[in-house]
């Protein structure tokens, strides 16, 4: 009797709490000078790859999807951020992500996945974000309506959608 109270309980939890929404650190929108626009693949600390792969991929494929309509060509850096030279990442302008604070708390009932993902655009000659966008995300699902795997990949595709979305409706291109 105490399993299922506590089950509502976390249902009523559930169905209470407020979305996760983004948060934009700049007031107005940016502006680009330059059409190309570098994407440094994302960091991530202890998430799973079926998590972090699929992540960026949907949100590069969202970019280029939304983006070549408004004239702004992605480019993907394949190696990481500390495999580029500084000086000629300095002079671009350039999307860099994270996905940080992953939690799995997987239950008998119920499991309980959060995250947080931020993106982060530099412009040439700044060494201070230009733009930053952060995505708090929390799922709670039953065990038995779903499966680890398959709310791995809803959340990432929530979050890659989210974000380009966030970052195309912010930035123009001058």
């Amino acid at each position: 009797m105490l399993r299922w109270s506590l089950v509502g309980f976390c249902l009523l939890l559930c169905a209470c709490a407020a979305p996760s929404q983004s948060v934009n650190v700049s007031s107005s929108a940016v502006e680009l000078h330059d059409p190309q626009l570098y994407i440094v693949p994302f960091e991530t600390i202890m998430v799973p790859t079926e998590v972090s792969a699929n992540l960026f991929d949907l949100f590069v494929d969202q970019l280029n999807r939304q983006g070549s309509q408004r004239g702004i060509e992605f480019i993907i850096l394949k190696q990481g951020l500390a495999e580029i030279d500084v000086a000629w990442l300095a002079e671009k302008s350039y999307l860099r992500g994270e996905l940080f604070a992953y939690i799995e708390d997987v239950g008998s009932a119920m499991t309980v996945i959060k995250s947080r993902s931020r993106i982060r655009l530099f412009q040439p000659g700044q060494s201070e974000a230009a733009l930053q966008l952060t995505l708090p995300k929390e799922v709670f699902y039953q065990n038995d309506y779903s499966s680890l795997p398959a709310e791995r990949r809803k959340m990432a595709e929530e979050i890659a959608r989210t974000l380009a979305d966030q970052f195309l409706s912010t930035v123009t291109l001058r």
